[in-house]
C-alpha cells in the first residue's frame, strides 16, 4: 500500500511539474515572441513612466484600478531608460514574473486533482487573459492564490498580508478579499485579529485611493447605456456564462444577452449548487463573490469578459480550498472538468489568435513611423485614447490639441478633441515646420480636412479590428 501510495505522488509530481514548465514555456513564447501590446497594456506603462509617485496617485481615480500594478511597474520604467532594450519587453518581463508564482503556486502549491488541473491548463483567463494580455489583474489571481495558500497552512500572518494586497489590485480583488474574509472569520471568530485588521486598512485605502473625485464620473464609465431589464440578463450572462463557458455563446458585452445564454447561466447555477451541496461553507464565499459582481456590473459597471472572467479565477481558489473528497464524487468531478475543458478549448483558441493574427496594427504603425518621419516633425494624435499603442512601438511622444502639449496616455473620461484643419496649421507654424504629420484611429472627414493627404494606411487584418491613418498637412 506505502509502494503504491509513493507510486501515486511521484506520478502526481511529474505531471505537475511538467505543466507547470510546460504551462510556463508557452506563455514565455507567446508574450515575448509573438504577442502585440494593446492599448491597455500600455496605458498603465505610460502612467507609471511619465508620472511621479504623487501623480500617480491623484490619477487613480480616473483609471479605476488602485495602486500596485502601477507602483510595481514604477522600477521598471527606471529601468527602460537605462537599458537599450525595447520597453514592450521590459514591460512583458515585469508581468512575467508574477505569471509565473501563479503558476507555479496552481500546478505545485493547489491540491486538487491532476485530471482538473490538465483541463485548467490552458483555460483562456488563466492562460490568455490574464496570463498573455499584460494587465494588473494578475496581481488579483497571484494574491487571491497566496491568500488561499495561506488558508489552508492556517497562516494567519500571510492571509492578513494576501488579503490586503488583495485589495489594492481591482475591485474584484476586494470582493474575493471580503468574501475570504468571511470565510475565515465564520470559522475563528476572531474579531480583533490581524486579518480582519488588514482587511480592513486594505478595503479603507482603496475606497480613498480610486472614489471617483468627479461629478458624474462613474456615469461615464458605465459604457453603453441599457435598460433595467436588459442590463440585469446581460449582468447575469455575463457573470456566468461568458465566465465559465467563454464561446458557447457570443460575447455578451458586444451581442448582449440570448435566451440560450441565460439558460446556460441558469444550468450553471443549478450546477454550482451541487458542486458545494457539502461544502456549504465554501459556498458562502463564493456565493457572495458572484452577489457582489453581479451588483456591481447592475449598478456601476457592466464590464466585459475581461471583468466577468474574475469569477472563473474565483472558481479555482475555492476548490483549492476544498477537501479533496469532494472529487470522489463523479458528477462533481466530471463538471469541473467539463468547465475546463470549455475553457482550455476558448484559450487554445485565443491563443491561436494571438500568434496568427496581430492584436491590433498599433505595432506596424509606430514602427513606419519610427523608421520613415523625423523627430523634428510633429505628428498629432485624433483620439489620444486609440493612438496610445502607436506610441508605445514608435518610442516618441505625439501631440494633442488643442493644448498643444505632447502626450503618452489618456483619461477614460476625457472627451474626444478633433481639432479644425486651420488649428492643425497653425500648430505647425507654431512649432517653426512646413507641415505636419496627423495620425487618426479613421479616414479623417474630407469635406473638414481638404487639405490633408492621406500618406500611409494600416488596415491589415488583426484581434481588435483597430487601424491607423496617416495624413500629411502643410503649414501653409
Amino acid at each position: 500500500m506505502e509502494r503504491v501510495q509513493k507510486i501515486s505522488l511521484f506520478r502526481s509530481s511529474i505531471i505537475e511539474y511538467t505543466g507547470f514548465f510546460t504551462s510556463l514555456l508557452l506563455l514565455i513564447y507567446v508574450k515575448f515572441f509573438v504577442h502585440e501590446l494593446w492599448k491597455d497594456e500600455w496605458q498603465a506603462w505610460f502612467v507609471a513612466k511619465d508620472k511621479n509617485l504623487i501623480e500617480i496617485i491623484s490619477f487613480l481615480n480616473y483609471e479605476g484600478h488602485p495602486a500596485i500594478w502601477y507602483f510595481y511597474l514604477l522600477p521598471f520604467t527606471w529601468l527602460s531608460a537605462v537599458l537599450p532594450v525595447p520597453e514592450e519587453y521590459i514591460l512583458t518581463f515585469a508581468h512575467v514574473l508574477p505569471a509565473s508564482a501563479v503558476l507555479y503556486l496552481f500546478w505545485k502549491k493547489f491540491d486538487l486533482p491532476s485530471l482538473v488541473k490538465i483541463s485548467f491548463a490552458l483555460s483562456y483567463f488563466l492562460i490568455f487573459e490574464y496570463g498573455v494580455v499584460n494587465r494588473g489583474y494578475i496581481f488579483v489571481i497571484l494574491f487571491l492564490f497566496l491568500a488561499v495558500y495561506f488558508l489552508r497552512k492556517e497562516n494567519h500572518k500571510g492571509l492578513a498580508w494576501s488579503l490586503f494586497l488583495l485589495c489594492q489590485t481591482e475591485v474584484f480583488g476586494v470582493f474575493m478579499a471580503t468574501a475570504l474574509g468571511a470565510y475565515w472569520f465564520l470559522k475563528e471568530k476572531k474579531i480583533g485579529s490581524d486579518v480582519v485588521k488588514y482587511l480592513g486598512a486594505g478595503l479603507l485605502i482603496f475606497v480613498i485611493s480610486v472614489f471617483p473625485r468627479e461629478s458624474g464620473h462613474i456615469a461615464k464609465t458605465q459604457g453603453k447605456m441599457l435598460e433595467f431589464g436588459d442590463r440585469m440578463l446581460v449582468s447575469l450572462q455575463g457573470n456566468l456564462t461568458n465566465a465559465f463557458l467563454p464561446g458557447i455563446t457570443p460575447d455578451t458585452s458586444l451581442f448582449g444577452w440570448n435566451t440560450l445564454g441565460i439558460l446556460i447561466s441558469l444550468a450553471l447555477i443549478v450546477g454550482f449548487i451541487v458542486i458545494f451541496r457539502k461544502e456549504k461553507n465554501l459556498f458562502i464565499p463564493f456565493l457572495l463573490v458572484s452577489i457582489m459582481s453581479f451588483l456591481f456590473s447592475l449598478s456601476f459597471f457592466v464590464g466585459g469578459i475581461r471583468q466577468w472572467g474574475m469569477m472563473f479565477i474565483f472558481l479555482i481558489a475555492i476548490l483549492a480550498l476544498s477537501d479533496k473528497k469532494l472529487f470522489a464524487d463523479a458528477k462533481i468531478l466530471l463538471l469541473v472538468i467539463f468547465i475546463g475543458i470549455v475553457q482550455s478549448v476558448y484559450g487554445i483558441k485565443a491563443l491561436y489568435s494571438d500568434i496568427n493574427l496581430p492584436f491590433s496594427n498599433a505595432k506596424e504603425t509606430g514602427l513606419y513611423i519610427k523608421k520613415t518621419i523625423p523627430e523634428k516633425v510633429p505628428v498629432v494624435a485624433i483620439n489620444k485614447f486609440e493612438i496610445t499603442p502607436v506610441i508605445g512601438y514608435t518610442q516618441r511622444k505625439f501631440f494633442e490639441l488643442p493644448s498643444g502639449e505632447e502626450f503618452s496616455y489618456f483619461k477614460w473620461v476625457e472627451k474626444i478633441y478633433i481639432p479644425t484643419q486651420e488649428e492643425l496649421k497653425l500648430f505647425a507654424r507654431y512649432k517653426g515646420v512646413g507641415g505636419l504629420v496627423i495620425i487618426a484611429p479613421k479616414k479623417l472627414d474630407p469635406g473638414r480636412f481638404s487639405e490633408a493627404r492621406l500618406g500611409k494606411e494600416f488596415t491589415g487584418k488583426n484581434m481588435k479590428n483597430e487601424n491607423y491613418y496617416l495624413y500629411t498637412l502643410s503649414a501653409k
